[in-house]
Formats: C-alpha cells, sequence, structure tokens
C-alpha cells in the first residue's frame, strides 16, 4: 500500500471521527501537500480555520510513527489548545501532552505523547537541553508565527527555527497567523509554500470614530450591540482602565438580561464547579450583570470562568487587556480598541498586526452576519493618525463612503540587540562548538531571518550581524547603508572639522559637497534623565525609526575612526549603546578559545544556555552571587532578577511573600489579598521565582559556593512543595 495514501486515509478517518471535514483554507492546505509532509504557511484571518490545518498536520506525524509540536506564544493559549486537542482526538487514541514553563526540567517524559503543545520558550529550553522527546518529532506547528517581531521572544523563535531545521531530520514546519505582512517573504525562509486567503467566515467592517467623550461612546456602542443579542470585547491600555470600564457598563448591561437568563447565569457562577475558584467580590458582582474584566491578574481559573460564560452567551462583555490578546479566543460582534498607545510606553503606538490581531476577533460564526472592528481616537489628528497606520482608505464606488482595509506590518527580524546576540551567539556555540566567529555568522546566525531579509533589502545596513570585538567602522557599517558607507570612505559625501575629542564627546562641523554645514556629536554623556545622550546631528533626523545614521553623523564617524583610533573605537559604539556579544560572553566566562584558535562555551557557559537565561540576568547573578550568604542576601538577588526576567518593579513587599509562603501554612489566594496582588500575578512570580532559584542554585553550585548553593536549593525545595499543593492550571 502506498504509505502517502495509507496517511492521508487515516488521519481522514480521525477527522470524521472527531466530527470534522476539511474546508477552505485547511482543504487548499492539503493540495499544498499538507499531508505529503510539504512544510506550508497559512497566512488568514482569524476564524478561517488555520488551527486545523496545524493540527491535521499533527495528525499526520502521529499516523507516520512521528510526533508532533503545537507551539503557541502564551501559557493560557497553550492550555485552551491542548483540552480541544484532548477533547476531539485523545478518545481516537492520539496521546496529548502539555508542558509550559519547566525550564529546569529537560522534558524526557513528554516521550510517550503523539502530539505535545507548549510555549515558543518551553519548545526552545527542550532543543537546548537535547530533550529525548524531540528525538521523534516530525511536524511543528507555530502559531502567531508574526511573533518573530517581538524583542526578545521573537530572536529566541527565530534562533529556534533555525537550530531545529538543522537538528531534526526531514521536519514539516506549519507556520500559521492572521496578522503578516509580506508573507511571502517569511514563508521563503521559513523554506513553507505559502497558503494565503483574505476570506473570513464573517465579514468585518472597520471604523475608526473620533470621540471627545471616550466612555459616553463606548456605552453607545456597547448597548447598542447587547440589545441585537450581541457581545462585544472593549480592549484598553492598562487594567485599571479595564476594571473601571466594567464597573461602568455592569447595570446598564444588566438590566438587558431576562429573568430566565439572569437565573441561568447566577446558577452558574453559584456552581460547585466554581465555588472555590479565587474571585474578587467586585468581578463577582460583574459577572452577576453579565459583565467581566479579563488580564493577568486573574490568574488561569479566574479567566478560565470569564472565557467559558462568555463563550456560552451569559458574560455580553468583557473589558481586557491588549496584552492579553493573544491568548484570548473568543470571538464577538463587536470589538472596540479604545486607546491605541503601548501599555509598556504610552509614546508609543500598538504594531498594526496587534491591533489587527484584535479587531480581527469580531464576527461570532453561526452567530453574527457581520462583525464590527471599531477604533476610538480622542481627537480628529488621532483618528487619522490611526487610519494612517493601521489600514488602506478607499472609497466605495456606489455610495461614495470611506472604506477601510487593513494594512499589516511587514515582519521584522528581533534579532539584532547586543544582549540578545551575544544570547543566541552563546546557543549556537553550544550546538556546533568549537567554531570560530565566521562559522557562526556565516553557518548557524547566517541562516537567520536577519541576515535573509538584508541581503533583499536595499534599505539594510552594511552589516547586520557584528558577533566579535567591534571598532568606530564596524558599528558606522551597523547603522548605514553600503552606499554611504562606501561614497564616505571616498571623501565623497563631505569634509570634517574635528572640535571635541575626549572620552565622552566626538563631535565637529560637517561640510557637506553641496555647502550645507551641520554640527554633529557622537555623545555617551548622561543627560538629565540618566540616558545616553547618543549621536546628535542639528539636521534634526540623526537616527531614523530603523537605526540608520545620518549622513552627516556618518561622514564625521568615519573621519574620526580613521584620525582618532582607540578613542573613536571607545566612543561611537557606546554613543549607539552596541556592544561585542563575544567580549561580552568572555568578560562573563561564558567562552573560552581552543588550542585551533576556535571558540567553546565554558562549563559555566553550557549550564547558562541550558538554563535558560537572559544575558543580564546571567550577568548580574554572577556579580551577585559571591555575597550572597544568608536568606535575606538571597531574597534580595532573587527579587532582583524575576525583576529582570518579568519587567515587574518589585520592592520589599515580594521578599515578604516569598518568607510567607514558605514558612507558614497561609493560602496562596490570601496572600495574594494581604499584598493586594492578582492572584494570576502572584502565580506567575513564584513560577518564575521557583525557575529561577533552581537557576541560581546550579550557578552557585558550578562556582563552589556552598553557603549559597544549600540556602538557594532549600529555599527552592520549599517553594516547589508549595506550588506542588497548590496546582492552580489543572
Amino acid at each position: 500500500m502506498n504509505v502517502i495514501s495509507d496517511v492521508t486515509s487515516q488521519v481522514t478517518k480521525l477527522l470524521s471521527q472527531a466530527g470534522m471535514k476539511p474546508r477552505g483554507i485547511q482543504t487548499e492546505a492539503i493540495n499544498r501537500g499538507l499531508l505529503e509532509g510539504e512544510s506550508i504557511m497559512v497566512s488568514s484571518p482569524t476564524g478561517s480555520g488555520k488551527t486545523l490545518c496545524g493540527e491535521i498536520a499533527l495528525l499526520r506525524a502521529a499516523a507516520s510513527g512521528k510526533k508532533g509540536l503545537f507551539l503557541v506564544p502564551l501559557r493560557a493559549l497553550a492550555v485552551q489548545v491542548f483540552r480541544t486537542m484532548r477533547e476531539r482526538y485523545e478518545h481516537l487514541g492520539i496521546s496529548i501532552g502539555l508542558s509550559t514553563g519547566d525550564f529546569q526540567d529537560n522534558g524526557d517524559g513528554l516521550a510517550a505523547n503523539d502530539i505535545i503543545v507548549t510555549t515558543y520558550e518551553r519548545a526552545d529550553s527542550l532543543l537546548r537541553s537535547r530533550s529525548s522527546c524531540l528525538s521523534e518529532v516530525g511536524t511543528i506547528v507555530i502559531d502567531e508565527i508574526q511573533t518573530l517581531s517581538e524583542t526578545g521572544r521573537g530572536a529566541r523563535l527565530e534562533s529556534f527555527i533555525i537550530r531545529a531545521k538543522r537538528s531534526i531530520q526531514d521536519l514539516q514546519i506549519v507556520a500559521l497567523s492572521a496578522t503578516t505582512g509580506a508573507p511571502e517573504e517569511l514563508a521563503e525562509w521559513l523554506g513553507c509554500r505559502l497558503v494565503i486567503s483574505d476570506e473570513r467566515p464573517v465579514p468585518l467592517v472597520y471604523r475608526v470614530i473620533t470621540a471627545s467623550d471616550k466612555v459616553l461612546t463606548i456605552r453607545h456602542l456597547v448597548m447598542t450591540t447587547v440589545q441585537a443579542n450581541g457581545q462585544a470585547i472593549i480592549f484598553h491600555r492598562t487594567r485599571r482602565e479595564a476594571e473601571a470600564e466594567a464597573r461602568r457598563l455592569a447595570d446598564d448591561v444588566g438590566r438587558q438580561f431576562t429573568s430566565d437568563e439572569k437565573t441561568r447565569l447566577d446558577h452558574e457562577l453559584n456552581s460547585v464547579e466554581n465555588w472555590y475558584v479565587p474571585l474578587s467580590s467586585d468581578l463577582k458582582t460583574l459577572l452577576h450583570n453579565g459583565v467581566a474584566f479579563h488580564h493577568a491578574g486573574l490568574g488561569f481559573n479566574g479567566r478560565r470562568i470569564v472565557e467559558r460564560l462568555f463563550d456560552e452567551g451569559l458574560v455580553r462583555v468583557i473589558c481586557a487587556t491588549t496584552t492579553l490578546s493573544a491568548g484570548m479566543d473568543l470571538p464577538a460582534r463587536t470589538v472596540i480598541l479604545s486607546n491605541f498607545k503601548s501599555p509598556a510606553d504610552h509614546r508609543r503606538f500598538l504594531s498594526a498586526n496587534t491591533v489587527h490581531q484584535m479587531l480581527g476577533r469580531a464576527g461570532r460564526p453561526t452567530h453574527d452576519k457581520i462583525g464590527f472592528g471599531i477604533i476610538i481616537g480622542s481627537s480628529t489628528g488621532e483618528s487619522e493618525e490611526a487610519k494612517r497606520r493601521y489600514f488602506e482608505v478607499t472609497e466605495d464606488a456606489t455610495s461614495g463612503k470611506e472604506v477601510l482595509s487593513p494594512r499589516y506590518d511587514r515582519i521584522n527580524s528581533a534579532l539584532a540587540h547586543p544582549d540578545t546576540l551575544a544570547e543566541q551567539l552563546l546557543v549556537a556555540l553550544d550546538m556546533i562548538s568549537p567554531a570560530s566567529i565566521e562559522d557562526v555568522e556565516n553557518g548557524l546566525l547566517g541562516e537567520s531571518f536577519l541576515v535573509f531579509c538584508a541581503i533583499r533589502d536595499s534599505k539594510a545596513p552594511m552589516r547586520v550581524l557584528q558577533l566579535g570585538e567591534i571598532s568606530a567602522a564596524s558599528v558606522l557599517e551597523q547603522h548605514a547603508l553600503l552606499e554611504t558607507i562606501q561614497t564616505a570612505r571616498k571623501d565623497l559625501l563631505g569634509k570634517t572639522s574635528l572640535r571635541e575629542k575626549n572620552e565622552t564627546v566626538i563631535g565637529g562641523i560637517v561640510t557637506m559637497l553641496d555647502g550645507g554645514q551641520f554640527t554633529c556629536r557622537f555623545s555617551v554623556r548622561l543627560s538629565s534623565s540618566g540616558v545616553v545622550e547618543g549621536p546628535m546631528c542639528s539636521c534634526g533626523s540623526p537616527l531614523s525609526e530603523s537605526g540608520i545614521l545620518c549622513y552627516h553623523l556618518v561622514t564625521l564617524g568615519m573621519a574620526a575612526a580613521r584620525d582618532l583610533g582607540n578613542l573613536a573605537d571607545y566612543v561611537i559604539p557606546l554613543s549607539l549603546s552596541e556592544s561585542s556579544p563575544l567580549g561580552l560572553l568572555i568578560r562573563l566566562g561564558l567562552v573560552e578559545g581552543d588550542i585551533n584558535g576556535k571558540i567553546r562555551p565554558t562549563r559555566l557557559g553550557r549550564a547558562v544556555s541550558r538554563l535558560y537565561l537572559r544575558i543580564p540576568t546571567v550577568r548580574e547573578t554572577l556579580a551577585m552571587l559571591p555575597s550572597t550568604d544568608d536568606v535575606e542576601s538571597l531574597l534580595w538577588l532573587l527579587r532582583h532578577v524575576v525583576s529582570i526576567e518579568t519587567g515587574m518593579s518589585l520592592g520589599d513587599g515580594f521578599d515578604n511573600l516569598i518568607s510567607y509562603l514558605v514558612t507558614t501554612e497561609t493560602s496562596i489566594e490570601d496572600l495574594a489579598h494581604q499584598f493586594e496582588l492578582g492572584i494570576g500575578d502572584v502565580y506567575g512570580l513564584l513560577d518564575t521565582s521557583r525557575w529561577l532559584l533552581h537557576a541560581i542554585s546550579a550557578l552557585a553550585d558550578l562556582g563552589g559556593l556552598e553557603k549559597a548553593t544549600e540556602i538557594a536549593k532549600g529555599l527552592c525545595e520549599a517553594l516547589d512543595r508549595r506550588l506542588t499543593n497548590n496546582v492552580e492550571e489543572d
């Protein structure tokens, strides 16, 4: 019997037994070779059936005697996908496993599963630790592939893809995305056949509304939806805003329920299943009115109740934070974005891909004939900015009305940051060492999406990978186009008069060939806000959004590199916040040279790579460990590195939380209330703390620091016991 035909018939039978039949985008993916092991990238709107394309590929792997990985960006989404797949396929003999977090575990226990649902980071940690569960993998499905653009997480995913393709023979990659600009470029790098569609099961109408009173406008939009038996999701920039909006809407929404609907809702909330789930009295009151807020502070089970009740139509309105948009698989008739500024920095705009990921949830299949995705601007200027950033604006030929069509961002690599490059250089050396820097640049990291795009982009800087020692000239090449560098080397851009030449500033007057004069400088002085002043030029545009220096600074820099030597090599890289990834690894003792002049990780370096630590975390831990000799100093170190890893600002309350947890029997729920933290935040902090305590213990042991090792192990074991007895994610 033909093997491919046999596998195809097995997958078809499994799908039929699960009550599903391929359609639309799934049929097209199958026609492009999905069931024959071809790598496929599916780019299509939310709700079009992309996820099932991934599931079909995983079933193919299982039917072929291989294993499959389904990768998602968030734990909550991993749990959601795991539950869905287990319900669909486990009774058919397909074993589904779930693995999130637990970077200290090599994952060998997962080998019994046919399909493993996990996060990007967990999959990366399994690959770094050479987990045996990866030896039989045939298919990897990567959901939300546009995450490649995210700082930190995106670089790790990019590196994982490169190393997985090298490590696993005949690997099938299935990449899924609803919001990707230039998908053909990404598909080519991945080695995937592209399946693209703009068809939605429910048509979506976009609107940008200007409102002087956002509260009143949101209320009108929500009540119009609810009174027409629809549901709404409103995305807010912060938790506080989401919770406040839910409270404002509760009474009006609650009055729309019939007595029978109210009775059913109250019965659900008072059921035994939900009785012991820790929910604030505020949220319970809101839920009785069919309204909820949704953010990471709720905890997994709290979010699960909100999502289930919304899915059942008992909750009509959810007020959520933008940061959870990727973790919510909940369609609504109307999706409202109340603010399109970044949660992390109100001065920055959300990316187009993030915005359309949220708006794309509008339109409930089988419930709605049309969905509405609405952005609210506070002024005409803000609304016009939203249109410019997120839409193509055209005019309907018949009605003359404005029509908005989504505009997506091109996916860019996030690999170029010095700390990120240092981490991935270490990971690469752990995989292929001993190797020279050239081996890594031309080999493993030369296969990166960063290099792939740079080769094809005439506006990319001359040099995109700089792993070894740096100089003024090499840094200028990282921030200027090839043509600009070549012209500057020939003195064809302009002439420079160097006026300032010291260890904090290199500056001067640049006279361009057309006669214009510009005052330029590279400065490492600290500004009043405590940050490096960096490059400055009187032209007003010293550095573009893509990191390209103006012609005047390139001219100044090239002259300084030629005339000032070591001084320029010190000031110019520092002013541009560039450093040598290799130099950083050498200073931290993570790599060493061998007798052949090649580089390899030290024992410490291999441990750091497999412990899944970021370079800033390693730097701080190694600096502070020698003086860590009691519980108090260990808790201070733990708080510091947890802050680095999570980006959260933690005070003394964190130390007290950990102390209470390991020395008392107080419940985690009560501790969350005592320290005024969300239960979800507490579980997140404790899980991160357990992993980092394990890492601290391992690094202390490698350094022969017996006291620090003993204290860290003791605290880690105590934390393990408490968390094992208080597992929230069942």
